[in-house]
């Protein structure tokens, strides 16, 4: 606007330069540089100007304001031509020596005409305010302050005017080592993580001085681009002298003294110390949540506090500050955090005391030091050192008023109502130099002696340091994408997990991927970030850590832009089918064709549309295709009614997941994994096929897998068909105790029968090994110690109580007693049946007793051959009943269909006998006997018939009757009979029993086992195979 009202002017001014009277030109004529009290320095159109007046605040470690007004006899001179150009402002001071002060043109307006001269007002500024235009968001990684204010003052967009130095050079030409103060910070002065976020470079480069504890001046410096560098410090008392005090009375200081046009020198005229209360101590802290501990310092002040007034105060007096976390910001120790304490207390030290003053020193400025002479403090040199009389100035606020001609300066005064432009004046530049401006002791001061100024200073014993910035706030939570090594936003085949031992993933903001982002390296991803789960504690918790391209919603611990955390994953892109995005709520018909190839086994509509590979996709289940599913139907039988987890196999299609399906009256869950097709699924059961809800399988629980299976109960397990009621509790057994009992009755009565009978007995109901004796316990036979086993009772109350009741094999039922097995027993109990079928074979074994029992019938079946084989007897016993109805049919019938029947006793004798009749037949060949030494017939009567090697006997007590049809005695005569061959080796029968010493009392092979019995070897190895042989 400016600009254009300046064009449009152009011809009023020419007007006004023509009328300029030949007077005023002698008078210009004759007002040369060198009788000027100011100059101005620089290439057209600034050579031009003359300056008429101007102000300056000048303040440690912020861009100094310089507001000139200046004059121009010849055309208006365009604005844009003077933005951005060097410029330097000379003083010429009591020595008749220049002082400089360059700056570079930040702002230019037209202040109107006086009679044939035309005014601008321009405000300059160091080259560093140019960062202030900036603003920028990026990152930096493992970099010190250092290395980092490098790159933002590097930039090309800096580099025509940019000159800096680190580190305050004395007049012996030494350099302060700022990387040394740097390293005593946290982390050894090494930013870990280091944001700018939309952020000024400016603000960002003061934000990170203030929290190392570092400031900046201005130096002149005819070398550098803009004719002045910007010096970076530690030690505030390195500060240069003020040019006047090095060099004026023989440098002795700047004198406290009147000021005068007439006076040898600029003096100081007013000076004057103003206290304020100060933090008593400050004191940071930083918490380290991998070593699960908080680092603490404190310092105290060096103030004394011992007055009446301040003791009581000073305990309450502290500033306490905690810093973040050092996880997140790099290690840190109790002497770097020392460090940092010592720094912020120095800052606040820093304002206890100021020192105002006022003076017409020309050459002041901040980030100089003075000595003072002359002054009342002289009074008290017997108190106090020389030091105490040296100072560094903290700010200057300055007005300046050239010595124009009389002539000239009344004819600009009588004429303030012929500016056209009036009516333009808006805000100044700087509201610090309208303040100056309206300052009038300092307006009559500087209008009187052509400068004067008002400064803060404070002793240069005392180190100056900025005070604490303000936290950086992100504005909210951000969301971004997961990286991998190197900012990858892809995974790398199966290398989809990029993460630390914390969990801790790195992001990229959207920000640090925008065109024209910062393209350094480690500006490609953040830090390592905590993600944050729905539990978490000591080897435990809820795991979730988002994959490489996932995006992510953070937020920021206490709104610090540099400590982010990540709270969950987003879904982004969008599914195939549906209803596509439409321009400007345009409406569009969905596009369901995707879902008519979805069925029982196969998924469909499942990619994504929208995202490149970069982000969480469209959701697995959703309610896009709520429909029937059938043959050529687009729809899916799902309402959204889908929920649970799902992921992904790395660098594959697999996945496992977990399905909380809540359609209405067919409510299912499905704990499933592809691998081998391994899945649990529970109550309303159906196929599944991603989005796909298929046809209706059955309901109750299921539970499959392709692979190999194994359900494991160190204390017992308990299967069973016979429902209980809610009440009831789980290991409730009753049904089974029912049944084992009749069955150990059972046992125990054929056991007696068997006794009856002279017949083997059953060991399970008299003992195995030893009467009335089992593995399961000491005192019961096999039958009655499982029921005792399945018949336990355990207490309700402790978990401690319940163990000791379980290994007391405590049966009593009581209040307060849940059942429970006192052995790691199998329990299988069936209401209706049990079907136990192999394609292949069966094997049941068991190391004490077999106990095969049926209330009615067991039929034993058999393709092609049985075989009992036993190590001792069997005892078969049938009609072990009494007669009556019951007993038809009883007895025991063997017989051989096809082949024949062998029975053998090979070590002992057989025999047969009968309360009856004994009947042997047979229907188509004859009946042999054969002795190896005789047959003898005998009847309880007497008489006998011995037939052996050396003839027949027969005897009777008596009459023998021969009846034949005819009897023929001849000659002896022998026909031999071929015996069977019995084995002659005895069989020992040894019980051999081994097991290792584990958890699950695992039986150990027997295979190479050398065998003693009584310290004799009976057996070097033992082979266990199908013959049980042992060698």
């Amino acid at each position: 606007m400016m600009d254009r009202l300046s064009d449009a002017m152009s011809g009023a001014a020419g007007r006004m330069l023509s009328g300029f009277d030949s007077a005023l030109s002698a008078l210009l004529a004759s007002w040369t540089s060198a009788q000027r009290l100011y100059n101005l320095e620089g290439a057209a159109p600034v050579s031009d100007l003359m300056v008429e007046r101007f102000s300056v605040v000048d303040t440690i470690s912020e861009p100094f304001q310089l507001q000139l007004h200046t004059l121009c006899v010849h055309n208006r001179t365009p604005l844009q031509a003077l933005l951005g150009q060097r410029i330097t402002l000379l003083s010429t001071l009591a020595d008749g020596s220049r002082h400089r002060r360059s700056g570079l043109v930040f702002e230019a307006r037209d202040a109107g005409a006086d009679g044939g001269l035309v005014r601008h007002q321009l405000l300059i500024q160091p080259w560093l305010a140019l960062l202030g235009h900036t603003r920028n968001s990026r990152v930096w990684q493992d970099k010190t302050i250092v290395q980092i204010l490098d790159d933002v003052l590097g930039a090309d967009a800096y580099k025509a005017h940019a000159a800096w130095q680190w580190g305050e050079t004395d007049a012996e030409g030494n350099t302060e080592d700022l990387a040394a103060f740097v390293a005593q910070g946290l982390n050894g002065g090494v930013r870990a993580y280091c944001v700018q976020y939309r952020e000024s470079d400016l603000a960002f480069l003061q934000r990170l001085l203030a929290e190392e504890g570092l400031g900046w001046r201005v130096e002149e410096a005819d070398d550098a681009p803009s004719g002045h560098r910007i010096v970076f410090f530690a030690d505030s008392a390195r500060w240069p002298e003020n040019t006047t005090s090095r060099s004026a009375l023989g440098g002795a200081g700047i004198r406290f003294h009147r000021g005068s046009a007439a006076e040898e020198q600029d003096a100081i005229q007013s000076f004057g110390g103003w206290r304020q209360l100060t933090p008593a101590a400050s004191a940071v802290l930083q918490w380290d949540y991998q070593a699960k501990r908080a680092i603490a310092a404190e310092s105290p002040t060096a103030y004394d506090y011992t007055s009446e007034s301040m003791r009581d105060m000073a305990p309450w007096l502290q500033q306490y500050e905690p810093i973040g976390a050092t996880a997140d910001t790099g290690t840190c120790s109790s002497a770097e955090l020392q460090h940092r304490a010592t720094c912020r207390q120095q800052a606040h030290e820093a304002r206890h005391k100021t020192w105002l003053g006022r003076s017409t020193v020309r050459s002041l400025r901040a980030g100089e030091h003075f000595g003072l002479t002359q002054s009342t403090l002289d009074a008290l040199s017997e108190l106090q050192s020389a030091a105490d009389r040296e100072f560094c100035v903290r700010s200057v606020h300055a007005l300046g008023v050239n010595n124009l001609p009389k002539e000239l300066s009344k004819r600009l005064m009588q004429q303030p109502a012929s500016d056209p432009f009036a009516e333009l004046d808006g805000e100044p530049a700087s509201t610090l130099s309208e303040s100056l401006e309206h300052d009038p002791a300092l307006s009559r001061k500087a209008a009187e002696l052509g400068y004067a100024n008002r400064f803060e200073a404070l002793r240069r014993l005392i180190p100056w340091r900025p005070l604490p910035p303000t936290t950086r706030t992100a504005l909210g939570a951000q969301t971004a994408i997961v990286v991998g090594p190197g900012g990858a936003t892809s995974p790398n085949g199966a290398d989809e997990l990029y993460t630390d031992a914390l969990g801790r993933i790195r992001v990229q903001f959207h920000w640090q991927s925008a065109p024209g982002a910062d393209a350094r390296p480690d500006n490609r991803s953040s830090c390592w970030v905590r993600v944050a789960q729905r539990w978490a504690g000591a080897g435990m918790g809820w795991q979730h850590i988002p994959r490489i391209g996932q995006e992510v919603l953070l937020d920021f611990i206490e709104g610090d832009i540099e400590r982010p955390i990540v709270l969950g994953s987003l879904y982004n892109g969008r599914g195939e089918a549906g209803l596509p995005p439409t321009p400007g709520g345009a409406a569009a018909e969905a596009d369901t064709s995707a879902y008519k190839s979805s069925h029982n086994h196969g998924p469909s509509a499942q990619g994504n549309l929208v995202g490149g590979g970069s982000g969480g996709h469209s959701p697995a289940w959703h309610g896009g295709a709520p429909g029937p599913a059938g043959k050529d139907a687009a729809a899916q039988n799902n309402t959204a009614a889908l929920s649970g987890f799902k992921s992904k196999e790395f660098g594959g299609e697999g996945f496992n997941q977990l399905v909380f399906d809540d359609t209405p009256g067919e409510l299912r869950v499905q704990l499933a994994t592809t691998q081998h097709a391994t899945q649990l699924n529970l109550g309303h059961l159906i196929h599944q096929a991603d989005n796909h809800r298929g046809h209706y399988r059955g309901r109750g629980f299921e539970l499959r897998t392709d692979a190999y299976g194994a359900v494991r109960a160190t204390n017992g397990l308990l299967i069973t068909t016979f429902g209980t009621r809610e009440a009831d509790p789980a290991g409730d057994n009753a049904p089974g105790m029912a049944l084992l009992k009749q069955a150990a009755t059972l046992a125990d009565t054929f056991s007696k029968a068997a006794k009856t009978h002279q017949t083997t007995a059953l060991a399970s109901a008299i003992g195995a090994m030893r009467a009335n004796q089992s593995s399961l316990a000491d005192q019961l036979a096999p039958m009655k110690a499982l029921h005792q086993s399945v018949s336990g009772m355990v207490s309700a109350a402790s978990l401690e109580q319940a163990i000791t009741d379980a290994s007391n094999k405590a049966t009593q039922a009581s209040d307060g007693k849940l059942p429970h097995t006192t052995d790691p027993i199998v329990a299988i109990t069936a209401k209706a049946g049990l079907a136990t079928v192999a394609g292949q074979d069966i094997q049941v074994a068991s190391g004490e007793v077999i106990s095969w029992q049926a209330g009615q019938d067991i039929h034993l079946g058999s393709g092609q051959q049985m075989r009992v084989h036993t190590g001792q007897s069997i005892g078969i016993l049938a009609g072990a009943v009494q007669a009556g109805q019951g007993a038809k049919g009883t007895g025991l019938t063997l017989i051989a269909g096809k082949g024949p029947v062998q029975m053998q006793a090979q070590a002992d004798q057989a025999e047969v006998a009968a309360k009856n009749l004994v009947n042997i037949q047979t229907a188509n060949a004859h009946i042999d006997w054969a002795a190896a030494k005789k047959i003898t017939l005998t009847t309880s009567g007497g008489a006998q018939i011995v037939l052996s090697g050396e003839g027949i006997t027969v005897q009777c007590p008596g009459k023998i009757t021969v009846k034949a049809a005819s009897k023929s005695f001849v000659g002896g005569a022998k026909e031999d009979y071929v015996l069977p061959v019995m084995p002659k080796d005895d069989i020992s029968w040894v019980n051999l029993e081994g097991r290792y010493e584990d958890a699950w009392n695992t039986a150990w092979p027997l295979d190479g086992l050398k065998v003693d019995i009584n310290g004799s070897t009976v057996a070097k190895s033992v082979t266990v195979d199908m013959t049980q042989e042992i060698a």
